[in-house]
């Protein structure tokens, strides 16, 4: 069976495929053995496909006030933002962000505080 109608059934029957453009297979295990020398908090987060992309979108995020702002300023659906740091929170057990409410704008948790200071040393340090 070729490629194209493998999708096409996986399609019809409603399994989820992977979308183009995802890393390699020997990308994502190097990924996973990259995670392994980050700092324990967040190795579950780096351990999964696109865990550093989501982690460098939650610094991004605590620039504005909003996920809304965030989104639209990054070019990305809210909906879409929205579940990835919900993704986060699940991988690094906890609220990283207080959601904005009215008049106030969103907030980092202690959790969030926590990510945010050993991921941007595990940069400095890679």
């Amino acid at each position: 069976m070729t490629a194209p109608n493998m999708s096409r059934w996986a399609q019809r029957h409603g399994i989820q495929r992977r979308p183009p453009g995802l890393a390699s297979t020997a990308r994502n295990l190097k990924t996973t053995e990259d995670a392994e020398q980050a700092p324990a908090l967040l190795r579950p987060a780096l351990r999964q496909i696109g865990g550093a992309a989501r982690l460098t979108r939650f610094e991004t995020v605590l620039r504005y006030p909003t996920l809304t702002a965030a989104a639209a300023d990054m070019g990305l659906r809210q909906a879409v933002l929205t579940l990835q740091i919900a993704r986060l929170e699940e991988d690094l057990g906890g609220a990283l962000i207080e959601r904005a409410q009215r008049g106030r704008p969103m907030t980092l948790t202690e959790q969030g505080a926590r990510v945010l200071r050993a991921w941007k040393a595990w940069k400095r340090a890679t």
